[in-house]
């Protein structure tokens, strides 16, 4: 195994499911007195999707995840209606996949966009403004991946995580 790259076996799936009922325990609570409640962890996202898709998951340097030769860039949100991804302005990827969490259904959806780095460079992310403009002047990049990419292209999740249940459902 490469240094730095995690494989993500039945043991490490089961834990990230127990920290999600942790996490989704603490958002409630934090949420009971606050307008914000607590940020979905990429520790539990992205080792339900490794687990999932069968990727390794990166400890260090780009990308979240690799598949073969493919870096791959793992985007979540914690909100079914709406979402609102950042970008660094150095982010380099061959493929991205959106997390989509249910948190009423506990059911992670996960996306293929089919799209990389470049692909991503294009996307309008203002009236005036690419991706790729704003990641040259330094800024981190903003957008809807659930209206720009999922909605506009007619993406339909490619596979879900049951949590409750712990098991991957291939779509």
């Amino acid at each position: 195994m490469e240094e730095g790259l995690v494989t993500v076996d039945e043991a490490r799936f089961l834990d990230a499911i127990e920290i999600y009922f942790l996490w989704k325990e603490l958002d409630r609570r934090i949420r009971s007195s606050s307008t914000r409640g607590v940020n979905f962890p990429e520790t539990i996202s992205e080792a339900l999707a490794c687990y999932t898709l069968g990727f390794q998951l990166k400890k260090n340097g780009s990308g979240d995840a690799v598949n073969g030769d493919e870096i791959v860039e793992f985007k979540a949100t914690s909100n079914w209606e709406s979402d609102l991804s950042s970008f660094s302005p150095s982010e380099e990827f061959d493929r991205l996949y959106f997390l989509r969490l249910d948190k009423k259904t506990d059911e992670l959806h996960i996306y293929d966009t089919r799209m990389n780095s470049d692909d991503v460079k294009k996307i309008k992310v203002s009236k005036g403004e690419t991706f790729a403009e704003q990641q040259a002047d330094g800024r981190r990049p903003r957008f809807s991946i659930i209206d720009s990419i999922i909605k506009a292209k007619g993406l339909q999740a490619i596979a879900k995580v049951d949590i409750k249940g712990k098991k991957v459902i291939k779509l």
